[in-house]
């Protein structure tokens, strides 16, 4: 009998093992930009939580389905311009700090535990510094190695190339008056 409660307490050990093992590990991915402008008018662009379309080239259409837009607890419906379709929810917004942070809710995700956060600060030159970053975790996080396109390499890339060119699309936006 004490041999047979000893295996069940080995075997359920390395089950937990297993399960505390199979946790993915945290990412992160970060792009920042000069833009000449003043932090307010960058930020009555990028501070504008419904208004992502104006400036994130990967965003066709955006709409607040709950809540009012810039308040925190707001849920927009964001339209891909490859049509996938995805619910975010403001956590956070500060026109004083200049800071907005987000998550997924449901739809097309393309990572797990998503939180980005943009924050626009002074240059020290009358322009503007805009930073845009994220911690997040890889959705196939159990399978190893994980499907093609899906390890964690390629999703940090997938979002910094996705924060550059939006940060890039952001500058050419503010500085032109568009």
């Amino acid at each position: 009998m004490k041999n047979v409660c000893t295996c069940i307490v080995t075997v359920l050990a390395c089950l937990a093992t297993q399960a505390l093992s199979a946790e993915a590990t945290r990412l992160s991915a970060s792009q920042s930009i000069r833009i000449n402008a003043p932090p307010s008018a960058v930020w009555a662009v990028v501070g504008d939580y419904n208004g992502s379309p104006r400036w994130l080239p990967l965003v066709e259409r955006s709409e607040i389905v709950l809540g009012t837009n810039n308040q925190v607890g707001a849920i927009r419906l964001v339209t891909r311009r490859n049509g996938t379709r995805v619910t975010e929810r403001l956590l956070e917004h500060d026109p004083v700090g200049m800071r907005m942070a987000y998550t997924y809710v449901d739809g097309a995700v393309m990572a797990s535990d998503y939180f980005p956060v943009i924050t626009v600060r002074e240059a020290g030159d009358g322009g503007s510094i805009v930073e845009w970053s994220a911690r997040f975790r890889r959705l196939a996080y159990e399978v190893d190695p994980p499907p093609p396109g899906q390890d964690d390499k390629s999703l940090t890339e997938f979002y910094s190339a996705i924060y550059k060119a939006g940060l890039e699309s952001l500058k050419r936006v503010v500085e032109s008056g568009e």
